[in-house]
């Protein structure tokens, strides 16, 4: 029941269309076999769940707004007498024509609305809310809390927050767990092995921030939250001119989780860091990009370009990555929309320099003293060659991505296909790309799991061609194979980044039937360049720009702000 008001119509939310596995539930899924605003319905419900089994001592989190922490065996205890009064309320009514006899009618044929005076303070069976107020507010924050892509600043940023994945590692095959956290200024993207247990088990379970965060609901806060949305659509209001937004944000504000500052994870000065440098970049890949020295395997970490794709699209340009188990980064749905999902979750704020304290949201980060943003744009053309495959990057006014890919001799179901994306011009990352799913035939699937190098993942991790169809069709974008060799090049390139500058440089960079092998070498080819004084330092493009009729607006004042004044 979420419907978007105009703001986020502008800017799409992410976690609308979720997949299940990045664990953001669509909120009419969550409690929709006892949503139905009919009471004879939520009795029948009472009626089946009332003897349920519930483990003892299971407790509900939504104290933040109001409620008192409490046990679902406490709920359940008046949750059957407060419908039983429900059902046994009659009502007297006047028989339609020229009979005056009266007519008794049961709450099974009651056509009275829900929210009328009579139950509009019931809050019998709540367990999170004090009030019904409480639940009205919580459905508000419902309906303006999805998470959206952060805009792109001129400024280095880091995560507000940490956020955790766990999930089957592809090559590993074992569950892998890894915890992205804030990093200081001009320190950049970097990864650390940390000894198992170092990240907390519960931390993967944290979903503040996320989509209709609503867990431990009782019966009761769970249909009246919906039918609360119902009420809300049918009055056709406009949320953003009536206050309400400008109330959710205040409210989402109140009671969302503290902002944590890097030094929290700066760990020790001896550590072991594995920078997100080309320079690192292994030789001889197969399937996905490592990082570290091959007679240093305790410090290597896998699998890496999905979540720097994210993380470079996003402009967080610096982030600590902890990574527990094997040192891969979980394979999880084969994208890097995940990544994007939690990123924009936890919000990005602009990354302090060492030694300042933003521990809590007291702290104004309007105040910290901002690093400018920076990265190259050539001035010569380069171009990689690999057989009939190349990367050739010729210099242009603004960052261009085109992609081609020829599978037509493995699968005609993949075939021939181009992709071209521009990201000052055309849709965001978050819409246009991210949600686009590594791929493989079936024969290259089987030949490598027989040759060890695939051992885990799930059905849907990759997207499966056998012969002239998909095996686990659909494909979730257009030309989905191609758009997500994009996302592999983004996440490549964004190995050139300076610590805490953008990586992907500017101009127009075309690939054909690359890999990881030719990414890395045009990688070390753009850096020899710099080197060697073919490049400058440019401020980094705004990938991410606000749109809509209210930023034709703020453009305006922006230009106006600049004019000379009359008389000057």
């Amino acid at each position: 029941f979420f419907f978007p008001s105009a703001a986020h119509l502008q800017r799409r939310p992410l976690g609308v269309v979720v997949r299940p596995m990045i664990g953001a539930m669509p909120f009419a899924t969550r409690g929709a076999a006892t949503a139905t605003p009919v009471r004879v319905a939520r009795a029948s419900v009472s009626a089946a769940n009332a003897g349920a089994a519930v483990p003892a001592g299971l407790t509900h989190r939504h104290s933040r707004f109001g409620g008192a922490t409490s046990s679902f065996q406490k709920t359940r205890s008046s949750l059957a007498s407060r419908r039983q009064g429900r059902v046994a309320v009659s009502v007297t009514t006047r028989a339609a024509g020229p009979s005056s006899s009266k007519i008794a009618r049961t709450n099974d044929d009651d056509t009275r609305p829900f929210f009328d005076s009579k139950e509009a303070n019931d809050i019998t069976g709540y367990a999170n809310f004090k009030s019904r107020a409480d639940l009205k507010d919580a459905a508000l924050v419902d309906r303006h809390s999805a998470p959206v892509a952060p805009l792109s600043q001129s400024y280095q940023q880091t995560l507000r927050r940490s956020f955790t994945v766990c999930g089957l590692g592809l090559h590993s095959g074992t569950v892998e767990t890894v915890r992205v956290c804030p990093a200081f200024a001009n320190e950049g993207r970097y990864f650390v092995r940390v000894p198992v247990g170092t990240i907390p088990d519960d931390a993967a379970k944290d979903t503040d921030g996320a989509a209709f965060d609503r867990n431990g609901l009782t019966d009761e806060e769970t249909e009246d939250l919906v039918l609360e949305q119902l009420r809300s659509m049918l009055g056709n209001g406009d949320e953003t001119k009536d206050g309400s937004k400008a109330r959710a944000e205040a409210l989402r504000t109140k009671t969302r989780a503290a902002a944590e500052s890097a030094g929290a994870y700066c760990g020790n000065k001896s550590e072991r860091r594995t920078a997100a440098a080309v320079e690192l970049v292994q030789d001889d890949l197969r399937l996905s990009t490592r990082l570290g020295l091959v007679s240093d395997n305790e410090n290597t970490v896998g699998t890496v370009e999905h979540l720097l794709s994210a993380l470079e699209a996003l402009g967080v340009d610096n982030a600590r990555v902890e990574v527990e188990g094997t040192g891969e980064v979980p394979i999880l749905d084969g994208s890097a929309y995940p990544f994007c999902y939690h990123a924009s979750r936890v919000g990005l704020v602009a990354a302090a320099t060492e030694g300042t304290n933003t521990t809590t949201d007291t702290q104004s980060y309007n105040s910290v003293e901002t690093t400018p943003r920076m990265a190259w744009k050539l001035t010569e053309s380069i171009t990689v060659t690999e057989g009939d495959a190349f990367i050739t990057l010729n210099p242009d006014a603004v960052t261009k991505l085109t992609y081609g890919i020829d599978f037509s001799y493995k699968s005609r179901a993949i075939g021939k296909q181009w992709e071209s994306w521009t990201p000052s011009e055309d849709g965001s990352y978050a819409d246009v790309l991210a949600r686009a799913r590594t791929f493989a035939t079936m024969s290259d699937v089987m030949a490598y799991f027989r040759a060890g190098y695939i051992k885990g993942g799930v059905e849907h991790c990759a997207l499966i061609a056998n012969g002239d169809s998909f095996w686990n069709p659909p494909m979730l974008l257009p030309h989905e194979p191609a758009r997500h060799k994009l996302v592999d090049l983004i996440g490549d390139l964004a190995l050139l980044a300076e610590p805490g500058h953008a990586g992907v440089p500017v101009g127009h960079i075309v690939a054909y039937k690359a890999g990881h092998n030719l990414h890395a070498k045009f990688g070390k080819a753009v850096k020899e360049a710099i080197g060697n004084g073919k490049a400058t330092r440019v401020p980094a493009e705004m990938w991410a720009r606000e749109i809509g009729p209210q930023a034709n607006n703020n453009e305006v004042k922006s230009m106006m702000d600049v004019l000379p004044v009359d008389g000057a």
